[in-house]
């Protein structure tokens, strides 16, 4: 069942709500911003390495792969469903476009482009059983999760593929102009989805679904289309992160992106997007992979033990989620 059916455009707050500095509305709203602004600064006093420029620059690159999954993860829970496999397509492209490359002996190029297109054939599966048998995504992609792990596994008998050629490691750990390479990608990215979620149909049709998909229809949306090509696009964003991973390690490996579908729900949610859909916008989930990023870097400085970073991140997306249940009252 589609978690957006008992939703409706009669939820929505008053547009003349007051929001002035001091109102609980603005508080709620901007209490990511005021909780990252507090944290930068603690942590800068806490750490002299915290504010170094390598620092920064390191963080950057740390949150890029997921943040770049993040932008399609958005789309997704804006729709107001649930992608639990892009961990896996993530495995997936680094194993096959190994493959491709060492054992096949494709150009690199060309591999990187079949691996987008059989990676992105994940989301096409994805998007038809979900629209098709109206069966919610959390469910559907679960199932996928499990799948596409055990084929991955599979082709690479539970091993690493390495040797990758030094031109395409350039692809994932290169820089330009001391940014890295996964940085630029981001940022291309974020800029992308940004227009197409704001200045496009196919963007509006996205927040339109997600927000009452039976008004949406009466609208004239294609609601099977606009399905289908969110996760198509979610297993895309997926692939691109794992070829820009094998890139930096040099290795395909089936272990990458473990876990990480639950890393990427938790920082979209954190950035403010509805996990009921129809609301979300990728200027917060960038905040939010940042927010979870400078956390876990600052963390690490301060030799917090990596079983208490886990309470800690816990903490703070238990406290997402009652921020964002607030925003709706």
């Amino acid at each position: 069942m589609d978690m957006t059916a008992t939703k409706t455009f009669t939820n929505r707050k008053p547009c003349g709500e007051s929001q002035t500095i001091f109102s609980r509305a603005f508080v709620i709203k901007y209490a990511l911003y005021f909780a990252l602004i507090a944290m930068i600064i603690i942590l800068s006093f806490a750490s002299d390495t915290f504010l170094k420029p390598s620092n920064i620059i390191n963080v950057l690159r740390q949150i890029s792969i997921q943040a770049i999954i993040a932008v399609g993860m958005t789309m997704v829970i804006i729709l107001g469903q649930m992608d639990l496999s892009v961990g896996a397509i993530v495995a997936f492209a680094s194993v096959v476009n190994a493959l491709l490359v060492m054992k096949a002996g494709i150009p690199v190029v060309l591999a990187i482009l079949i691996t987008l297109f059989l990676s992105s054939l994940w989301g096409l599966l994805n998007g038809l059983v979900t629209a098709k048998f109206k069966l919610h995504a959390f469910l559907v992609t679960l199932a996928t999760l499990t799948l596409i792990r055990g084929i991955t596994y599979t082709l690479t008998g539970g091993y690493p593929i390495g040797g990758l050629p030094k031109s395409f490691y350039e692809f994932g750990s290169g820089h330009l102009f001391k940014i890295p390479y996964p940085v630029l990608y981001m940022v291309v990215i974020y800029a992308i989805g940004m227009f197409v979620l704001r200045n496009t149909p196919f963007g509006r049709s996205i927040y339109s679904v997600g927000g009452n998909a039976e008004a949406a229809r009466l609208s004239g949306i294609n609601i099977f289309r606009t399905k289908v090509a969110v996760f198509v696009i979610s297993s895309f964003l997926a692939a691109i992160g794992g070829i820009i991973l094998s890139s930096r390690l040099r290795a395909g490996s089936p272990e990458v992106g473990l876990g990480w579908e639950l890393d990427i729900v938790a920082a979209v949610i954190i950035g403010g997007t509805n996990i009921f859909g129809g609301e979300g916008k990728l200027t917060g989930t960038l905040i939010g992979m940042l927010f979870v990023g400078i956390l876990t870097n600052g963390m690490i400085l301060l030799d917090v033990t990596p079983y208490m970073q886990q309470v800690v991140r816990g903490i703070v997306i238990l406290a997402a989620v009652i921020l964002n249940s607030l925003q709706e009252k």
